[in-house]
């Protein structure tokens, strides 16, 4: 019978072995560039240079929809732009009269097209609006685990589902995942595998000031690499005790991967790594009850 060690060490293991052998990392969720911008007030396609910036913008800041409105169409929608939020600029065409007495009688002689910019903010941005329609995640292909869940939830962790990004706050020690419905999976792995994966990575992101877990010193630059090889090991670790999935995916390897460099450059940041991913699963399963740690 394998032993808690021995079951890290099998992972650590596999995974360390599929580094070298490993395609591309996939986002396991769909993003906002599949969908056109719209506006949020007239349900209107925004249309030329307005979708580039609008799409780039949407993907940098990670919203999961792309339904956008100036500051003065949210008011008159009811809702508020939130302080500090900054806007994205679109473009559009205002016809002037010409000043000039060289234009003739035609109508459209007269008229000249006069660029303008406007500030519009996306749904993300503000508060107190309500769809007319409301989108329920009826495509939802996330099948809860009820160990993950109750881990989760014993943890205490603050978290929040929005957006298209996943990532822990440390500023106000917050969790951002993307709403379940938006998790497709990979080739790799299912939807739920995906879900649960990113959610504890971001949950082992959150054990690092709890366990006062540093790297500035012993990696330099390579710190936030360090950090993110803990993460990702330590979300194998518990996808495995909690049966997320039931030996290492590919997935992890491919994340891995990328931060491969570090492991080369020092050959014991793995060991380390691996070392402070134990630390941290072993944190967040001290949060599992005494049943639930005997049924383990």
């Amino acid at each position: 019978m394998q032993t808690k060690r021995d079951t890290y060490q099998t992972i650590t293991d596999t995974i360390l072995a599929a580094l070298e052998n490993c395609g591309p990392c996939e986002r396991p969720w769909v993003g906002p560039s599949l969908t056109m911008p719209v506006n949020a007030v007239s349900g209107h396609e925004y249309r030329g240079t307005n979708v580039v910036m609008l799409w780039v913008a949407a993907q940098e800041a990670g919203y999961s929809e792309n339904a956008w409105a100036t500051f003065k169409q949210w008011s008159e929608k009811g809702a508020t732009v939130r302080k500090g939020e900054k806007g994205t600029p679109v473009i559009w065409f205002k016809m002037l009269d010409r000043k000039d007495d060289d234009a003739g009688d035609d109508e459209n002689g007269r008229r000249i097209p006069c660029a303008r910019l406007s500030w519009v903010f996306n749904v993300a941005q503000v508060d107190g609006y309500e769809p007319e329609t409301a989108r329920t995640p009826v495509d939802n292909q996330v099948s809860p685990i009820a160990r993950a869940e109750a881990l989760i939830a014993a943890s205490g962790a603050k978290i929040t589902h929005q957006g298209a990004q996943a990532f822990y706050r440390p500023s106000t020690d917050e969790i951002v995942l993307p709403p379940q419905h938006l998790f497709t999976g990979t080739s790799t792995s299912t939807a739920t595998e995906a879900y649960y994966g990113v959610a504890l990575h971001e949950l082992t992101h959150w054990t690092a000031p709890r366990l006062q877990r540093e790297f500035g010193k012993r990696f330099g630059d390579a710190a936030y690499a360090a950090e993110e090889l803990v993460a990702e090991l330590g979300a194998a670790f518990l996808s495995a005790k909690l049966g997320v999935t039931a030996e290492p995916r590919a997935d992890h390897a491919k994340y891995l991967a990328s931060w491969i460099k570090i492991l080369k450059d020092d050959r014991k940041a793995f060991i380390t790594a691996a070392s402070k991913a134990a630390e941290a699963s072993d944190y967040l399963l001290a949060f599992q009850t005494q049943d639930e740690r005997q049924a383990a």
